[in-house]
């Protein structure tokens, strides 16, 4: 009985969220941000690729991923936002946030408001990170997805 009761709560939950996540997913072609992104990769070869949906609070916020890198090895790394509503900030810095030390390597910010698509590319062995900052909106409102891709050669 355990186990029938279990299955049908898992079921309704995969459901629910389910029908979340297909809402928010109609917004964004990830096939598409995907296969724009390989062309400005080129002739890079692709490593990884992260999309994240970004959804807005009442108040601006920022959240941060350490890329980690090799050495011996020239990266390229693409930022495709063209299925956000509203843009958000994107800086690489080579420390994170906590460090009082930390630099500041790429800012999208320099690239201008309207630009949808962002392409650096760095050689040296070590980490980065990444920082995303989203603007205060409507309290958990969906503003799209945004494609991360890197790649090596």
């Amino acid at each position: 009985m355990n186990k029938l009761l279990i299955a049908v709560l898992g079921f309704a939950c995969l459901t629910v969220f389910g029908a979340f996540e297909g809402s928010d997913s109609t917004q964004c072609d990830t096939n598409a941000l995907k296969d724009k992104s390989r062309k400005a990769m080129e002739p890079y070869k692709f490593d990884a690729a992260k999309l994240m949906k970004i959804s807005t609070r009442g108040t601006e916020y920022m959240k941060e991923i350490e890329v980690p890198l090799f050495a011996g090895e020239n990266y390229r790394f693409v930022f495709n936002a063209e299925a956000l509503k509203s843009s958000i900030g994107i800086d690489i810095y080579n420390k994170d946030k906590d460090s009082k030390h930390r630099k500041l390597l790429f800012s999208s910010k320099e690239a201008g408001a309207d630009k949808k698509e962002y392409v650096w590319e760095y050689s040296k062995s070590t980490k980065v990170y990444v920082d995303y900052v989203i603007p205060a909106g409507e309290n958990g409102s969906f503003n799209g997805c945004l494609l991360f891709m890197v790649g090596y050669k």
